[in-house]
C-alpha cells in the first residue's frame, strides 16, 4: 500500500512537471505586448485625374503616441493634354505639362476602437485631425503667338510667329482635414475630407485671379474642398 502511494505520488510529480512549461509558455503569449507599427505608407489613387501621382509617408513622433508626421510628395507629368484649345486665353492652358509639389501634416488621431488586430496590435479604425503647408509648382508649355522684330533697309518691323512660351505656376496654401482610417491588420483604407486655401501665382510672382470651376485647376486662388481616399500599408 505505501509503495503504491508513493508510485502515485511520484507519477502526479511528473505530469505536472511536464506541463509547467507549457502552461509558462501560454502565459507568456496571452500576456505578449504587441508594439505597434511606427510608420505607414500609402498613395492617393484620384491624383490620376490630374495626371498626378502621391505618396504618403507617416512617421509616429514616439512610440505609443498618437501624433504622426505626414509627408507627402507628389509628381505631375501630362505630354499631351487634349483639351488644349490654342489661345484660349486661360493662363494655365498647356499642351504639356510637369510639376512637383509636397505637403507636411501634424496628425493627431483623436478616437481609436477598442476592437485592435491581433497580429498588429493596430486599431481597427480611428479618427484622426490633421494640417499642415502645402506647395506644388507646375511648368506648362503651350503655343502662343509672338512679336518677332526684324529689320528691313533700316526700319524695324515685327511679325507674329507661334513658339512654345513655358509658363511656371507656384502654389502656396494650407490644409486640414479629418480622417477615417480602417486598419486590416497592416493594410490602411483612409477617407479624408477637409478644406485647403491656395495662392497661385505666375513668372511675375503676382497672384493669378481664376475663376473657379473644379478642384482639378492648376491656378486657382482661394478656398477649395479637399478630400479622397489613401490605400497603403503600415510597417
Amino acid at each position: 500500500m505505501k509503495f503504491l502511494l508513493t508510485a502515485t505520488s511520484l507519477a502526479l510529480l511528473f505530469v505536472i512537471s511536464s506541463y509547467n512549461p507549457l502552461l509558462a509558455q501560454v502565459d507568456s503569449v496571452a500576456t505578449k505586448t504587441i508594439i505597434e507599427p511606427q510608420n505607414a505608407i500609402s498613395f492617393v489613387p484620384q491624383y490620376a485625374i490630374i495626371n498626378g501621382i502621391r505618396i504618403d509617408y507617416e512617421r509616429r513622433i514616439k512610440k505609443g503616441s498618437n501624433q504622426w508626421i505626414v509627408a507627402t510628395p507628389m509628381f505631375f507629368i501630362d505630354n499631351n493634354n487634349p483639351y488644349y484649345y490654342y489661345d484660349d486665353g486661360d493662363y494655365a492652358s498647356y499642351e504639356t505639362m510637369t510639376g512637383i509639389g509636397i505637403n507636411v501634416y501634424f496628425k493627431n488621431i483623436v478616437y481609436k476602437s477598442n476592437r485592435v488586430n491581433w497580429k498588429s496590435g493596430l486599431p481597427r479604425h480611428s479618427l484622426y485631425l490633421s494640417f499642415g503647408p502645402s506647395y506644388q509648382h507646375f511648368s506648362l508649355t503651350n503655343t502662343e503667338e509672338v512679336a518677332v522684330p526684324f529689320i528691313d533697309n533700316g526700319i524695324t518691323y515685327f511679325q507674329f510667329e507661334q513658339q512654345n512660351i513655358k509658363k511656371p505656376i507656384n502654389r502656396f496654401g494650407g490644409v486640414a482635414d479629418v480622417g477615417w482610417q480602417l486598419a486590416f491588420d497592416r493594410f490602411l483604407l483612409d477617407l479624408y475630407l477637409g478644406v485647403a486655401v491656395k495662392y497661385s501665382t505666375g513668372e511675375d510672382g503676382v497672384i493669378i485671379k481664376t475663376s473657379y470651376s473644379s478642384w482639378t485647376n492648376l491656378d486657382y486662388s482661394g478656398i477649395l474642398l479637399d478630400g479622397g481616399l489613401r490605400v497603403g500599408m503600415f510597417f
